[in-house]
């Protein structure tokens, strides 16, 4: 077997892939489309959405366009590389370097207009943590550090998951919570298996114990006024990861451009094996 053959096979594998991709894809979307109302339910708490709620009430005909998009790219890749068809073969190449091109452009848009995606973020997140947060803590009698935890909506359990996990507060620190009437997941636990307990547990509708470090936390301000807020530690983390996270799309860039070469490698020896016959 020479090279045009394992070029074969390695294009026939990635396209069983995203195959199995596409249908992902397009099982979650048409289970969104035909029975989302979980996504609706989390939709509605979202006060003043605009155009985010429609680019989530559209995410399921988002999720079957690509689906059918990838299954159409896998279709195209594994037949031609399957009959070694020049012309099947030449158009998933084109369509692979389309998207190679549209990435790239992603990312410098997303480079040059960061402050603007940023606010936006930060102003659709502000609204959500005043409008819709309903996480309960009581403090149990004669323990002013621990606190019986009552878990409210999803977007309140993310919050709290997010604020536990980071050791974070608010988006983009304590005052984003009005009246700085923050909750006490924005306090420092007492160890780190605390916050792992509360984050593992918020999805159950069990009340769950929280212990503070600082039992006057929730009243002195002083104990959050150093806590970072949300999209800081999380850009601080992603900042961190940053390795790692340019390494995945390096990848994922070096293994587009390799199977347009390896697709034109084998369209290439296609044609010329047709015109010996």
């Amino acid at each position: 077997m020479g090279c045009e053959g394992c070029f074969r096979i390695i294009l026939i594998v990635f396209n069983i892939l995203f195959f199995l991709v596409g249908a992902a894809a397009l099982g979650v979307g048409i289970w969104v489309a035909v029975d989302g109302t979980i996504f609706l339910n989390l939709l509605a708490e979202i006060p003043d959405s605009g155009v985010y709620g429609r680019l989530i009430t559209e995410a399921a005909y988002i999720l079957i366009a690509a689906g059918g998009f990838i299954f159409l790219l896998a279709f195209f890749g594994c037949c031609g590389a399957w009959k070694k068809n020049k012309c099947l073969l030449m158009v998933y190449a084109v369509i692979i370097g389309i998207l190679v091109l549209l990435e790239i452009g992603a990312v410098v848009v997303a480079y040059f207009f960061y402050d603007e995606v940023e606010t936006i973020i930060t102003t659709g997140l502000a609204l959500a943590l005043n409008s819709t947060y309903d996480s309960k803590f009581v403090v149990q009698a004669g323990d002013a550090s621990t606190y019986d935890y009552t878990p409210g909506g999803l977007i309140s359990k993310g919050i709290d998951a997010i604020q536990a996990e980071f050791s974070c507060c608010g988006v983009n620190n304590y005052t984003d919570y009005y009246n700085d009437a923050y909750p006490v997941s924005c306090c420092a636990p007492a160890a780190d298996v605390v916050i792992k307990d509360l984050v593992d547990q918020l999805w159950s509708a069990d009340t769950t114990t929280y212990e503070l470090a600082n039992s006057d936390c929730p009243i002195n301000v002083t104990h959050v006024e150093a806590t970072p807020g949300c999209l800081k530690a999380i850009q601080d983390y992603v900042l961190d990861k940053s390795i790692i996270f340019m390494a995945i799309g390096g990848g994922t860039l070096a293994v587009q451009i390799l199977l347009i070469v390896f697709a034109c490698c084998v369209g290439c020896q296609a044609d010329k094996e047709n015109e010996v016959v």
